[in-house]
């Protein structure tokens, strides 16, 4: 999995997953809907082809997707 894979609007999700940000915060930080931002990690999960965000954030780091805090 690349990073180039993930439009950047949902590296963006990622990144503020990995910071600790709930759906919620990520949805009003990037000023979008509440299920707009739910579709989208749902976009994510299977990009990613893992089921859960905690799974999802293990692939991305080992990956390098995304770096450590």
């Amino acid at each position: 999995m690349e990073k180039e894979l993930l439009t950047n609007t949902e590296y963006k999700i990622l990144k503020l997953f990995s910071k600790g940000f709930n759906r919620k915060e990520i949805a009003e930080k990037l000023n979008i809907s509440y299920s707009q931002c739910r579709k989208m990690i749902n976009e994510i999960l299977v990009k990613m082809n893992t089921t859960n965000i905690t799974t999802c954030l293990i692939k991305a780091y080992n990956e390098g997707i995304i770096e450590g805090k």
